[in-house]
């Protein structure tokens, strides 16, 4: 056998005390994670901070030959900053300080001769924007936290669905150059997985009709593989395995949050567009 069918076998099968790990990093995560959103402001905040701060770490690690430096400092900080912001309602300020964080951090990757400069800067977007999204989606009236806490449910569903699912059913793979680990099995079962949880939690919560909670389940699963493959790519565009190694069994915050920086993004843009208020549709 190749090396490159090894890495693939080992990345196919199904290590019982790789699940094991990985269960246990995520109740880890998990815990502090939903006392913040439960809780909400200011623990919420500060909370989302220091996810910010971590993942632009290791955005900088990925995109930049694993070096933090000047650029990597300016990233973080600017994007607490923007946190900050959100946190006394200005989100224009906030979404502003974000939109600046890319110049910013461009021109000092730039001064300090980092290679890779534009994708370096990228991350103040890639990272600010759902972050901010989170925030925004928590302040909706009346069912903001409910809101949050089921679209993350719902991404963590689809998560575990793909996992299992793709372990046990194998098949074809659902992108083979970008992430030979997923498969189409694989991106079904989380799909299916995240429709029953996201019915069952929104029903629970009454948060809205059963159909119109099947549909968002359905389009925020999707949207949150496209937000897992997008990483994936990204790591093998710079060939980097895991954005680190903070989280043992999954990589970094950002390989365990890219499906839902993807759906936080999407579920506020949508919202957004339709005057701020989900209640109409619910």
């Amino acid at each position: 056998m190749t090396a490159g069918g090894t890495a693939a076998a080992a990345e196919d099968a199904w290590v019982p005390s790789e699940v094991a790990q990985r269960t246990i990093t995520a109740i880890a995560l998990a815990v502090p994670a939903a006392a913040a959103v439960v809780a909400g402001p200011p623990y919420l905040t500060v909370f989302v901070g220091i996810v910010a701060a971590v993942m632009s770490w290791e955005w900088v690690r990925v995109t930049g030959a694993r070096k933090f430096g000047a650029a990597g400092a300016a990233m973080a900080a600017l994007l607490v900053g923007a946190v900050a912001a959100a946190a006394f309602g200005r989100y224009a300020w906030a979404y502003g300080i974000v939109a600046a964080a890319i110049p910013l951090v461009y021109a000092a990757a730039r001064f300090h001769a980092r290679e890779h400069a534009l994708p370096i800067a990228a991350g103040a977007a890639y990272i600010g924007v759902p972050a901010l999204s989170l925030l925004w989606l928590y302040a909706r009236p009346e069912i903001g936290r409910e809101l949050v806490i089921w679209i993350v449910c719902v991404v963590i569903a689809c998560d575990i669905g793909a996992f299992f699912v793709g372990r046990t059913l194998k098949g074809p793979k659902l992108a083979p150059r970008i992430s030979p680990g997923k498969t189409w099995s694989g991106a079904v079962g989380g799909v299916a997985a995240a429709m029953a949880v996201g019915l069952a939690l929104g029903l629970a919560l009454g948060l809205a009709r059963p159909l119109v909670l099947a549909a968002a389940a359905l389009a925020f699963a999707v949207i949150s593989e496209f937000g897992d493959l997008f990483e994936s790519g990204v790591k093998r565009a710079f060939k980097v395995k895991d954005a680190s190694g903070i989280l043992p069994g999954h990589g970094g915050m950002m390989d365990r949050l890219d499906g839902i920086v993807a759906a936080l993004t999407g579920a506020a843009v949508l919202i957004w567009s339709a005057g701020g208020d989900p209640r109409p549709w619910l």
